[in-house]
């Protein structure tokens, strides 16, 4: 052996290596092999939980490059979170291979997300000369479906759906080939082993045709609403151009004025109906692609009764082979709504949704692969030049996000907009958007995604937090199960949840608004001003409470808040509510002088409510804070003037009196002026006295980190509003980007103060 054949024996090394993070079902072990056999690594490779392990050899600079290119180049869907390197004995490996997958019920756990079709699956499905031309269900280690079929971790076949359909030989012969892109994935499949499409009638009776794709194009076509199985649940479409389709769509899902979504052909299509920013499109023609919220242009082809009064259309590229299929008849643009009835989850599994859509759609076109975690669209849209999720769900979780939280934890979320986190090994993980969990069936959804995740994780929760209302259904489920039980107040979560996710310790400054939380002293709150950490708040400040007659019902009928409002300023009613009947109104006002079935409220959200009633916009809602989102899009811009306000203080806390607001409103409403106007000088108001108050709150705490939450931050005119404003005065401003504004963020907030409090102990 010569000299420089011994200096190459003497550098041999070997390294066991864990790499954590988004690596299972993205190709990276295909990815690893290659990259062994070009720097000649020998050794194998494996899946272990949700990391990949690597136990490698070779030449201490071939395995110095071998690294740097797996870590720092892997494959576009990867996301790297931690490595270990630990030096061993060199062994003597004479070749590099894929082992076996082992799970690890210890190590920390990262989960892949579904994942849009990519260019190279599509131009196969568009080939009328590849064996996949036409198949709804083709995929490869770069797309397709992942934590909607995923029934365990590691992530491999047997542990999914997809376990349920055996791979011809043409498909095992890629899954096993290195040099294939589908070589280890995991859903691989074609028309002769995978997964098959068929259409029904809403009977249930099989509809006879050699091509089921083909025949819900014709039906979308002759005006028929077809329930679509999807990736993560059904949708429910029909033909965007057919307003007597629309119509009847929203009469038999009762859903009248609520916006229904868009999947459109392609991004020409989108930009033909709306206005798209550069960073709209991008997001559009994501991987993920979400619903994105965008400026309608004015068009002669969609009828009003897709968005009624909005100014934005929420719309979708198509993301699955069977939704890009759907497209190649003359149709453009399908509305593509939830497959559920009103308020109800989306239905997911074949034979429910045949007995609960029967009387909304017309046919259903199915297939046979099972979803195990139902997962709706994600809704984006964006602020400031910055993507904002407002719902975070398919494509987008799980989240997992970085929590110093030794103890295992599980946070239960809202009752509304209903999320719940885990954490494990200092990281949490948020689950999908699950709806109202009044809804029986949204309870039984949320309780089984609760298992879904619990089971993957191998999670055994030690701390459980809760929403401090203990009548939510969220906390009585936090009694059902063992653990240290941690009482959090609505809004503390909010305020929380935005200091996680912008990763705040130090003491902030708060501002929440939305509709409906439980304060400290029993009554309702929603336009709070905190001083405080993760771990504890201080009420600084506040709207000034009203008493609100009606209960629930109020929520449901504005009219009944505009009432209460204006009997506590003692306005004398003159022109406003005249769609309401005297009677009604006499009524409420006894219940009212008498405090029956009343509550005290200091929601903000409860105040743009009032004030859409008294213009008349929404009387009664058909849909959560219908009559503010109204209110926000009827708005006028170009108007800069304001309402006068006055903030006072009672035992040293800030409180924003109404009564001159409201009196402002009621003088413009007299006077005829336009109700867009009155919105904007409302809207105007609001984000002033929320300045002024902020001054006043820093110039006595000396604190400039400001953050923003709740559900009226949803409002996009008055969150800009106020974020231009302090930002001209040098403050740091915090609000929501991948954390929902609304309840759907309280889990975090929840998980967040959780961890404080025990890491306090």
């Amino acid at each position: 052996m010569n000299y420089n054949n011994r200096l190459k024996d003497i550098d041999k090394r070997r390294y066991i290596i864990e790499i954590y993070g988004i690596v299972q079902g993205v190709g990276y072990r295909p990815y690893i092999y290659n990259q062994a056999e070009f720097f000649n690594i020998k050794g194998w490779v494996s899946n272990q939980g949700s990391a990949v392990l690597l136990d490698i050899e070779g030449e201490g600079k071939a395995i110095r490059d071998f690294l740097i290119k797996i870590i720092k180049n892997p494959p576009n869907l990867s996301i790297i979170e931690k490595i270990q390197l630990i030096s061993k004995e060199y062994k003597g490996y004479i070749d590099f291979q894929i082992k076996f997958s082992s799970s690890d019920e210890k190590g920390l756990k990262f989960i892949g997300v579904d994942v849009a079709t990519c260019p190279q699956c599509l131009e196969e499905i568009f080939n009328i000369h590849n064996p996949r031309y036409h198949y709804p269900f083709t995929n490869c280690t770069a797309c397709g479906s992942r934590y909607s079929i995923l029934r365990k971790l590691p992530y491999d076949r047997i542990h999914t759906t997809m376990d349920d359909f055996q791979m011809c030989p043409s498909c095992r012969g890629e899954y096993n080939d290195p040099a294939d892109r589908r070589f280890h994935a995991q859903p691989n499949c074609c028309s002769n082993c995978g997964p098959s499409v068929y259409v029904l009638t809403n009977e249930g009776r099989k509809v006879l045709c050699t091509d089921p794709i083909q025949k819900t194009i014709d039906l979308l076509q002759r005006g028929k609403i077809v329930a679509i199985k999807g990736l993560g649940g059904y949708h429910l479409a029909c033909d965007a151009g057919n307003q007597e389709t629309i119509k009847a769509l929203r009469k038999r899902k009762n859903r009248p004025h609520k916006p229904f979504a868009l999947m459109v052909k392609d991004i020409e299509v989108a930009r033909e109906l709306c206005m798209i920013n550069e960073i709209e499109e991008k997001i559009l023609l994501s991987n993920k692609r979400p619903i994105v919220l965008l400026e309608k242009k004015a068009s002669k082809t969609l009828p009003d009764e897709i968005a009624p009064n909005m100014k934005k259309l929420g719309v979708m590229l198509p993301y699955t082979p069977l939704h890009y299929l759907l497209f190649e008849g003359t149709i453009t643009a399908l509305v593509m709504t939830s497959g559920n009835r009103s308020s109800a989850p989306v239905q997911y599994e074949n034979h429910e949704a045949i007995e609960n859509l029967r009387r909304i759609a017309d046919y259903f076109l199915m297939h046979n692969r099972d979803i195990h975690i139902p997962v709706e669209d994600s809704v984006i849209k964006v602020v400031n030049d910055q993507e904002v999720l407002v719902r975070r769900a398919r494509g987008y979780i799980p989240f997992t996000f970085p929590i110093n939280i030794t103890q295992e934890a599980l946070a239960l979320g809202a009752e509304e907009k209903s999320t719940f986190c885990a954490a494990q090994n200092q990281y949490g993980y948020m689950s999908q958007y699950l709806g109202d969990l009044k809804d029986f069936d949204t309870y039984g959804i949320y309780e089984k995604a609760i298992g879904n995740l619990v089971n993957l994780l191998g999670l055994k929760p030690k701390v459980i937090a809760h929403d401090y209302n203990g009548s939510y259904l969220s906390s009585q489920y936090a009694e059902s199960i063992a653990g240290k039980k941690i009482a959090v107040q609505h809004h503390h979560a909010h305020m929380v949840s935005c200091m996680v996710e912008h990763r705040l310790f130090s003491p902030v400054i708060g501002v929440v608004f939305d509709g409906t939380g439980l304060g400290t002293d029993g009554k309702i709150w929603g336009g709070e001003f905190f001083v405080g950490t993760r771990e504890s708040f201080s009420r600084v400040g506040h709207l000034k409470y009203v008493t609100i007659q009606g209960g629930n019902q109020a929520i449901k009928e504005p009219w009944r808040i505009a009432i209460s409002y204006i009997h506590a300023i003692d306005y004398k009613y003159k022109k406003v509510l005249r769609e309401v009947d005297k009677k009604s109104i006499y009524t409420v006002r006894q219940a009212l002088d008498q405090n029956l079935n009343c509550f005290e409220s200091s929601s903000m959200g409860r105040l743009f409510d009032c004030v859409a009633a008294l213009l008349n916009l929404r009387q009664r809602i058909t849909y959560d804070a219908q009559a503010a989102i109204e209110l926000e899009n009827i708005l006028d811009p170009s108007v800069k003037e304001y309402y006068s306000y006055h903030i006072g203080e009672e035992n040293g806390v800030y409180q924003i009196d109404y009564k001159s607001i409201l009196m402002g409103v009621l003088k413009d409403i007299e006077d005829e002026l336009s109700p867009s106007a009155v919105s904007a000088k409302f809207h105007n108001t609001i984000g002033n006295v929320t300045l002024e108050m902020i001054t006043r709150i820093k110039e006595r705490y000396h604190i400039n980190n400001i953050v923003f939450s709740g559900g009226v931050f949803e409002n996009i005119y008055l969150l800009s509003y106020v974020v231009k404003g302090l930002k001209k005065r040098d403050y740091d401003v915090y609000y929501h980007q991948q954390i929902p504004t609304n309840d759907s963020g309280i889990s975090v907030g929840q998980l967040g103060i959780a961890a404080a409090i025990e890491g306090k102990g």
